[in-house]
């Protein structure tokens, strides 16, 4: 195996010149950055050492991946998966995407869009998560493109203005509303039952604040008929502030996930870590604050788009 060096001053002008020089199959055998200069040593992917060049970048591909927030024992295990299916390991995360796409569709669990047959859907998360705008974001979508009577219900009698905010998402939709506390599901159930899909705004809680957790999981275990309840969770959450979120709200007992602010996310590697954590398959990504448009079905494409972006430093 013929080795060669190449310098630049970033990585990814380095990596380019190996492509461009070795092509496509190139083997990356070391990486070395240090500020202004960056060197990586390359080789044809020909010769005995080609195993071993083969781990270092393999090696390398995962720890781009956790440094972008995937859990390092997923990462690992990604890249393990993607030499598997494709007999080698891309030179860079920006030529991984692809096979990054196969992988993730095999290894992690969507669910599609709410189901038909999900009449009561609840979605619960910490402050500030967006679940209200995702509500809205819903319910435009069930009722003016699917054509579904959705009506909404605000269990969020702790934030100021929460049941307002939505009231004004209702009117403007021209669905109906229930707003109370968590006590007052039940009832607001009961009025809407010539709705197909009820939407239930939750209130975020402290994390110490048991006697809110308590009352909320009541309030949806009693609610009289099955809810599909979503946990939200942000796309830029680290791991272990995704493992709080999980074991904070596990009592509620989630079957879904949904992953809130992509946009707002430097690295998405906080999606991967949520299924990883909670072990429940990902329902929809919200990606703005536009209601309805910025909300889509998630799907291992897209997630591997965000994890396979403009790669800076690395």
């Amino acid at each position: 195996m013929t080795q060669r060096s190449f310098h630049a001053k970033t990585v990814r002008d380095a990596m380019r010149a190996v492509k461009e020089d070795l092509g496509p199959d190139a083997v990356i055998v070391r990486v070395h950055h240090e500020l202004g200069r960056a060197t990586v040593v390359a080789s044809d992917g020909n010769g005995p050492a080609v195993a071993l060049a083969s781990e270092a970048a393999e090696r390398l591909l995962s720890e781009r991946l956790h440094r972008r927030g995937v859990p390092k024992r997923a990462a690992e295990l990604l890249v393990k998966r993607m030499r598997t299916e494709t007999g080698r390991i891309p030179p860079s995360l920006s030529a991984a995407a692809e096979g990054l796409r196969v992988v993730l569709g095999e290894e992690l669990l969507f669910a599609g869009p709410i189901d038909r047959a999900a009449r009561v859907v609840a979605l619960v998360g910490p402050t500030g998560v967006g679940k209200t705008t995702t509500v809205a974001k819903l319910a435009a979508h069930e009722a003016l493109v699917r054509r579904r009577r959705v009506g909404l219900i605000s269990i969020d009698d702790y934030r100021i203005g929460g049941a307002e905010q939505l009231q004004r998402y209702a009117d403007l939709i021209g669905v109906p509303m229930e707003s109370g506390g968590p006590g007052d599901l039940g009832r607001g159930l009961r009025r809407m039952a010539g709705c197909e899909l009820i939407l239930v705004d939750t209130a975020g809680r402290a994390p110490a604040d048991v006697h809110a957790f308590t009352e909320l999981a009541e309030s949806l275990g009693g609610a009289g008929e099955p809810v599909e309840t979503h946990l939200c969770i942000p796309a830029s959450a680290h791991d272990v502030e995704v493992r709080a979120i999980v074991e904070r709200h596990a009592g509620l007992n989630p079957s879904r996930l949904l992953s809130t602010k992509v946009d707002e996310a430097v690295y998405h590697g906080g999606i991967v870590a949520a299924q990883t954590l909670a072990g429940l398959p990902f329902s929809y990504f919200t990606t703005g604050q536009r209601v309805p448009e910025d909300i889509e079905i998630a799907s291992a494409g897209r997630l591997a788009e965000w994890l396979c972006g403009e790669e800076v430093g690395a």
